[in-house]
């Protein structure tokens, strides 16, 4: 009998050594890693950014709720809102739920979701003369499903061409 409850305590142990969290905390902790394709014309159709960040959350609950808009980013140049995303749905693994990886937002953009903006005043999306670049960087944060706020990170640039 004895010999029974050593061995059930042996493989207790093994499985709560096996199981722990990885210390992450509950708040996500995010990082921007890079941009695939950051170069666009204002005058494209549609073209395509992708955004690379790596993530940790401690509790592993990292997904959007009702697939609602849980990432955003925020255009620096007027503080708005130039994407939102639903994260992936990420499942929890194991005990204690932690959870690290690297998530891909692809931003689809179409002809007029992103302009050259002008100190001059001359109107947003209109051709300069001569052709010039903007840059384009974004506060890139996401919220977990318990509505915890990321840290922000920068995330850019596109450079747009102002054509």
């Amino acid at each position: 009998m004895n010999r029974y409850v050593l061995l059930m305590l042996f493989f207790t142990a093994l499985v709560y050594s096996c199981a722990n969290s990885p210390g992450f905390p509950d708040k996500p902790d995010i990082e921007f890693v890079e941009m695939e394709n950051n170069t666009v014309a204002q005058s494209s159709q549609m073209d395509s950014v992708v955004f690379v960040i790596y993530f940790e959350d401690g509790d592993g609950n990292l997904r959007p709720v009702d697939q609602e808009a849980n990432v955003f980013l925020m255009d620096l140049r007027d503080s708005t809102i130039a994407f939102a995303f639903a994260s992936p749905d990420i499942p929890t693994e194991g005990s204690g739920n932690g959870i690290k990886g690297t998530m891909r937002l692809h931003a689809n953009i179409l002809r007029g979701d992103i302009c050259c903006i002008y100190e001059s005043g001359q109107p947003p999306c209109t051709p300069a003369i001569p052709i010039r670049t903007d840059s384009l960087y974004y506060d890139l944060y996401l919220f977990d499903e318990d509505g915890k706020r990321s840290n922000t990170v920068k995330a850019g640039p596109i450079v747009l061409i102002c054509d």
